[in-house]
């Protein structure tokens, strides 16, 4: 979920729409961090394996589906002519190998046409589809969106500046560069969310669920993180400057480049986080967990941190 590429494409003619064609790669490698250290260089290898795959076919959608001990799963989506070129590849010996790495398997899972005048029926008259199409043509800044339920929504770049979402159900959105300037999520359940690069200066984040999201490059100063679960969450050069986040769980997350200058970090648990080259100047430390957490060329000047 971390390393996640998307190029998305429509393919439609006058009579079908030929709806995304997905498909999975196996490669034959051990990728797990078996020494934290090694992460960089696991990350790096993961990406060059992305690149190398969108270079062989153009307009697929890449997403890590899972990571074994000996084993890595890459979902595929993309029309089934390119997907079968892939598949043809593989079958011939051509594809068995990406960037030095062993592909084990190719399997194509699923292909559906639609006919073209199927698309059309969408009911307009869903709430949750009239209100994602108000957001992405009229911004929600300021909207009353108290418990909506905006679950896999695609929301990049939008407008939600000082919007009410307290309790509202964001799984799995893509919030993507969307400005959420002082906005409410108090509550709010983003498991698994894509906010990269998202503005969230100043947002109310209480008890809210982040888990396994994706918050790279987030800018978070003054956001009120108390109590909320960041657990396995992603938030290498998110900016956290000044912000509360007294209580939150980060374990096993990604904090390498994060400023965390001035934030409020007591009671807060990071236990098994990577922290290298993290920010942490005049931070209060008071009571946080950092058992395992491996650190790295780390800034604790002018913080409580104990040494």
């Amino acid at each position: 979920m971390i390393f996640q590429v998307n190029n998305n494409s429509e393919y439609t003619d006058s009579s079908m729409y030929l709806e995304p064609t997905t498909a999975e790669i196996i490669l034959k490698e051990s990728l797990l961090i078996d020494e934290v250290i090694q992460f960089e260089n696991k990350k790096r290898k993961v990406q060059e394996i992305l690149e190398q795959l969108k270079q062989l076919a153009q307009s697929i959608e890449l997403t890590i589906e899972n990571v074994e001990a000996d084993q890595l799963t890459i979902k595929v989506e993309g029309s089934e002519p390119t997907l079968q070129q892939l598949q043809q590849l593989f079958q011939s010996g051509e594809f068995t190998r990406v960037s030095g790495v062993t592909v084990k398997k190719f399997n194509l899972l699923k292909t559906h046409f639609v006919q073209s005048e199927d698309i059309t029926q969408i009911d307009e008259n869903d709430p949750q589809w009239c209100l994602i199409e108000r957001i992405i043509s009229q911004g929600g800044n300021a909207q009353d969106l108290r418990e909506v339920n905006l679950s896999g929504a695609i929301l990049s770049n939008a407008n939600l500046m000082l919007a009410d979402l307290r309790e509202a159900n964001l799984l799995g959105i893509d919030l993507s560069g969307a400005n959420l300037m002082g906005a409410d999520l108090t509550g709010a359940d983003l498991l698994g969310a894509n906010l990269t690069g998202a503005n969230l200066m100043g947002a109310k984040l209480i008890e809210a669920n982040l888990r396994g999201a994706d918050l790279g490059d987030a800018l978070l100063q003054e956001a009120d993180l108390r109590w909320a679960d960041l657990s396995e969450v992603n938030l290498i050069g998110a900016n956290l400057t000044q912000a509360n986040l007294t209580g939150a769980i980060l374990s096993d997350s990604l904090l390498s480049h994060t400023n965390f200058s001035g934030a409020n970090l007591s009671e807060a648990t990071l236990n098994r986080s990577i922290l290298s080259k993290t920010n942490l100047s005049d931070s209060i430390l008071s009571e946080t967990d950092l058992s395992d957490a491996y650190l790295s060329d780390v800034n604790f000047s002018q913080s409580d941190f104990p040494r």
